[in-house]
């Protein structure tokens, strides 16, 4: 066991090193430029909360308390700030599902039911595993499966006390439960875990909650020094061995902040992923962050963006431009202006806050403040009650947060997420990190934009009308992309025409280049870019999927099998990996075990059109046409244009041809 010093005795016997000093830890030393920290380099690692707490027990005792702290915990009754006992059904109007969250004990679970002329027609229950969110605004859940995480299809909205379908499940793009948490997510929303690189979703040493290390980066150097006895005296000097935001210039604290918080469409740099960045370093140098503009954008805006709406404030303004100008009478707006990062929100009072905006306005509080004196005293005389009131916001519903757009407000009308995420009054994609980007970065942002929260075709044409004015050869990237979410799979094949498979050193481009092959039935060209896909992102599980059916259409069955077994040993709630398998166990002549998988596949997703056609068809071609009705209602009802299906119903109803 490790032996711990008092922090006194260390105290004592350190000797301050000097400011800037390489010095990093007995037996390490690093040249340092200017403004470096050592915990920069690549060798630097991430100890975990305990060992910080060993020295820096005050701090960690609040910080566990605070929301970030808070943020992503076990699922357990206890951790939970949820009800759990007796709720009422929740409905998915556009699926027809119901949603019920029960505990039993401490464990959580979820129920999805449908009900069919009053009867139950499907059930499937879900063990919870991960609490995210503080429950200060909401808590979310998160299922794990040999440590792919999925985002379970409940949310409980701490402010108004009930249970309603999470940001992005309502008007019929409910994932259900396999939404994938990536790298992107859990960046921000927990501290640092290890990430399967080749994967979407797959993470393991999931720690519990926001770390220190998020803000003040990896650690190892710092304990390194401070056990070694190399001790810096931080009243007076920096420690290079580890990164304090606070005494940070101002532009780089903005930045440790804001890596979070100034949440949009994020476009990372080639080859950089969202665990790169370090605290204190450029976050423009690793990636861009955008959000649409709208004629009304002062007043409509979305749940993490507080950096943005402080940074449209004239007094935000006015000290950043004292700042530059080398005027001394107003510090620079920063968050820790407001806000403590290592307590409760709430274990501030409304005059501490208060205090950050009389710093400055103590004369025009008094003198100048128009609001009827009642009703400031109704309010505590609090400041941000007027000028920066809660307000809904436009990604996530059931919530208000405080406005951090400081002014005086006149009366608003928020538009609903689905309102705002729809609307075509697009002024620009504004760059929040940066005002100029490079085309293909831009074009990347509105396509990025499309895919994640509003599915309008003018942001695909957006992206295609930057595109088209670079030359031909570059951005092949951006254009496969751009063809293949506009189901152009002529234009997807034509540039991967233009492609070396070898050079393609990006997965998703690669499996793009695929899918467009296998659609348009060039299935030996598809194989060929699945596999690179699979070869750049071996844990892939839709990777993986794709090119098993892939190996199904150009007869390889074998193959096919062995990737799908695969892919099913490893996530046992994939319902199309599933159907595939089914399909290729008729292919092979296993009638019984295509049938069992196809059912399967309909116990985790009772509206999988695919399965729910093989399985019908199956059943009628082996005289159990009874069977087979129910399965092609649905399937007409699912998609009542499609002649395909309108003509097996005919078939199954004996209204039409008598063969299938």
């Amino acid at each position: 066991m490790t032996r711990l010093i008092p922090a006194l005795l260390l105290l004592l016997a350190a000797c301050g090193s000097p400011e800037g000093s390489p010095e990093v830890g007995r037996g390490v030393s690093l040249p340092l430029a200017p403004g470096e920290y050592a915990n920069w380099r690549p060798d630097a690692e991430y100890v975990g909360k305990a060992t910080c707490s060993e020295c820096h027990v005050d701090k960690a005792a609040t910080f566990a308390e605070a929301q970030m702290g808070r943020s992503f915990r076990p699922a357990r009754a206890s951790l939970s700030d949820a009800e759990w006992d007796n709720v009422e059904p929740i409905r998915d109007p556009d699926r027809n599902l119901f949603y019920v969250p029960f505990r039993r004990g401490e464990e959580l679970f979820v129920r999805e039911f449908r009900l069919t002329n009053g009867d139950t027609s499907h059930v499937r229950i879900v063990p919870i595993d991960y609490i995210v969110g503080s429950g200060q605004h909401t808590n979310s859940h998160i299922r794990d499966e040999n440590g792919y995480l999925f985002q379970v299809p409940l949310t409980w909205y701490a402010q108004d006390g009930k249970w309603s379908l999470p940001p992005g499940f309502s008007g019929g793009d409910s994932f259900r439960f396999d939404r994938p948490i990536t790298d992107q997510c859990m960046a921000c929303h927990d501290g640092p875990s290890t990430y399967a690189p080749g994967s979407e979703n797959r993470f393991s040493d999931i720690p519990h909650g926001i770390e220190c290390e998020n803000c003040h980066g990896p650690g190892s150097v710092h304990v390194a020094a401070v056990r070694s006895g190399q001790i810096v005296d931080v009243t007076t000097l920096t420690d290079y061995t580890i990164v304090n935001p606070a005494k940070l210039e101002t532009a780089r604290l903005d930045d440790v902040c804001q890596r979070c918080h100034m949440q949009g469409v994020a476009v990372l740099k080639d080859g950089v992923t969202p665990f790169d960045y370090r605290p204190g370093q450029d976050l423009a140098e690793y990636m861009e962050v955008f959000w649409p503009r709208f004629p009304d954008s002062t007043t409509q805006f979305i749940m993490a963006s507080h950096p943005d709406r402080l940074q449209m404030s004239a007094c935000w303004q006015a000290s950043r431009k004292n700042s530059s100008a080398g005027q001394s009478t107003m510090e620079p707006i920063t968050c820790l202006t407001c806000h403590d990062p290592h307590e409760p929100v709430q274990a501030r009072s409304a005059a501490v806050y208060n205090a950050s905006c009389t710093t400055c306005h103590a004369e025009q509080k008094v003198a100048a403040c128009t609001e009827d004196i009642e009703i400031r005293a109704g309010f505590d005389d609090n400041c941000s009650s007027c000028h920066m009131p809660a307000s809904g916001t436009t990604d996530i519903p059931n919530v208000r947060i405080t406005d951090h757009f400081i002014r005086v407000v006149e009366p608003e009308r928020s538009a609903s997420g689905v309102d705002a995420a729809m609307r075509t009054d697009l002024v620009r994609m504004a760059s929040l990190l940066r005002p100029r980007v490079e085309p293909e970065v831009l074009a990347a942002a509105y396509l990025t934009f499309y895919e994640e929260e509003a599915h309008r075709p003018f942001y695909l044409d957006s992206a295609r009308a930057i595109l088209d004015r670079l030359p031909p050869e570059v951005a092949k990237q951006q254009r496969v992309r751009t063809a293949f979410l506009s189901g152009d799979w002529n234009e997807v094949t034509r540039i991967g025409s233009t492609l070396s498979i070898s050079a393609v050193s990006d997965a998703w481009t690669a499996y793009r280049l695929g899918e467009g092959y296998l659609t348009l039935g060039e299935v030996q060209k598809s194989v060929a870019w699945l596999e690179r896909a699979v070869a750049l992102a071996p844990e892939h599980l839709r990777f993986q999927n794709k090119l098993g059916s892939a190996y199904l259409a150009m007869g390889r069955l074998d193959d096919s099998r062995e990737v799908l077994d695969r892919v099913l040993d490893t996530s046992p709630s994939f319902a199309s990996a599933w159907n595939n398998r089914g399909f290729l166990r008729l292919n092979q002549g296993d009638i019984e075990g295509g049938e069992a998988d196809f059912r399967q596949a309909l116990l985790l997703d009772p509206d999988l059109e695919e399965a729910l056609g093989n399985l019908a068809s199956l059943l009628f071609n082996t005289g159990r046409v009874a069977e087979a009705r129910p399965l092609a209602d649905r399937l007409l009802f699912l998609k009542p244009q499609n002649q395909d299906y309108r003509q097996f119903w005919q078939a199954v109803s004996g209204a039409g041809v008598s063969e299938w």
